[in-house]
């Protein structure tokens, strides 16, 4: 019985139809013979959009918060008020530096009234000891002729010792003059440099925009306190962007600074060009990769409207890390049927047979074949809707 039934099957099977029949009407196509070419070796690895300078705006003075006039988002140009604090306390030593400002340039002027006396009565004394002491010398020639008596020499000479004295006196009053107004003077810098402090802290009541910048984040609140050292609000410069990648440590030493990188960004197909500007000598020890910043061009217009590069966005940088060799076909040979993947293989007979491929990146218009097909063999450039197994192919 068993038997029986083991020979019915074997019969059964002999009697099916082939799965594929051959095609009776050949069908014209295009025919190409694989070969192998060089191709680069792409490496495409995602990174972060960021700001070229980013700056968090901190406190320099101790005072509540009174106003902070911008938003997340907004654009303001240099030199824009972005937060305002109480300045009262600072305006009060504003107020005592001047006023000491003023009280150092009057002990100045005092100190120059006096020096340009000093100076007068230098000279007078000075003039008086010339005129005494040419006298005295005279007196001196008389004596020698007897001309005079001792007495009135000696009254001379005396008159000579005074007039020197007073002359020296006069000298010495100047240079202590002198000095006294060199201390009003180093006095009157003090104060002055007190109240460029004063001012300059003053100034710092007003956090202002250090150059033109898009406000990113607010770190306070109107009547807040503010303490020296306090984050106020992030900044960033919104006119250079630059994309960071992590790279691994394999292909890091591939990357070299003016390198020109293909970069994608959502949701654009087409690249735009970064610049590589920057590869840290570092590498992370957890993840074995460095990282490489590179300078993005001006957001590029998709479809009519601006992208704009945001920081924290996501984009994708494909390195080049070398070349190989690839089995290379046109994209329209390749066929795709459910999960399967496969070409049109072309016989010596011109009779084509679908077969299994296993493919991998695309490159300019064609596809990579990585199994399923050798080099010299022909396929079927390109696929059209009558061709099927076992069709007949007559060369277009």
């Amino acid at each position: 019985m068993l038997c029986a039934v083991l020979v019915g099957m074997v019969t059964g099977c002999r009697k099916e139809p082939p799965l594929k029949a051959k095609s009776s009407k050949p069908v014209s196509a295009p025919i190409v013979t694989v070969a192998t070419e060089s191709i680069q070796e792409i490496l495409e690895l995602s990174g972060t959009v960021r700001a070229a300078q980013v700056i968090v705006l901190s406190s320099k003075v101790l005072g509540r918060i009174t106003a902070i006039p911008v938003r997340e988002g907004d654009r303001k140009p240099k030199g824009q008020v972005l937060v305002r604090i109480d300045d009262r306390e600072t305006a009060a030593g504003v107020a005592q530096a001047q006023a000491s400002v003023r009280q150092a340039q009057f002990a100045v002027e005092e100190a120059d009234k006096a020096l340009r006396m000093a100076q007068a009565d230098r000279r007078a004394a000075e003039a008086r000891y010339e005129v005494v002491h040419a006298t005295y010398q005279r007196f001196q020639s008389l004596l020698a002729r007897e001309s005079i008596s001792r007495q009135e020499f000696d009254e001379m000479q005396a008159k000579d010792a005074s007039a020197a004295a007073d002359a020296d006196r006069a000298r010495q009053a100047v240079k202590a003059v002198t000095a006294k107004k060199e201390q009003a003077l180093a006095a009157l810098r003090a104060a002055q440099a007190a109240l460029e402090a004063a001012q300059a802290l003053r100034s710092y009541a007003e956090v202002t925009a250090p150059m033109d910048v898009l406000v990113t984040a607010k770190h306070v609140e109107v009547g807040q306190m503010a303490t020296p050292g306090l984050p106020l609000l992030t900044v960033e410069d919104p006119s250079v962007y630059r994309l960071e990648v992590p790279v691994p440590e394999g292909v890091l030493s591939s990357v070299h600074v003016g390198d020109a990188v293909p970069v994608f960004v959502e949701p654009r197909q087409v690249p735009v060009t970064g610049r590589v500007v920057d590869v840290l000598p570092s590498v992370d020890p957890q993840t074995r990769s460095g990282l490489v910043k590179m300078h993005l061009p001006s957001p590029p217009v998709d479809q009519g409207r601006n992208i704009q590069w945001r920081t924290g966005t996501f984009a994708r940088a494909r390195f080049t890390t070398g070349s190989r060799e690839a089995l290379l076909v046109p994209a329209a040979a390749v066929v795709q049927r459910g999960q399967l993947t496969g070409v049109f293989v072309v016989d010596e007979q011109e009779v084509c047979r679908w077969r299994l491929v296993r493919t991998g990146r695309s490159v300019n218009g064609r596809v990579e074949i990585l199994s399923g097909l050798q080099p010299g063999e022909r396929i079927v450039a390109q696929v059209v809707p009558e061709l099927q197994d076992g069709s007949r192919i007559t060369a277009d």
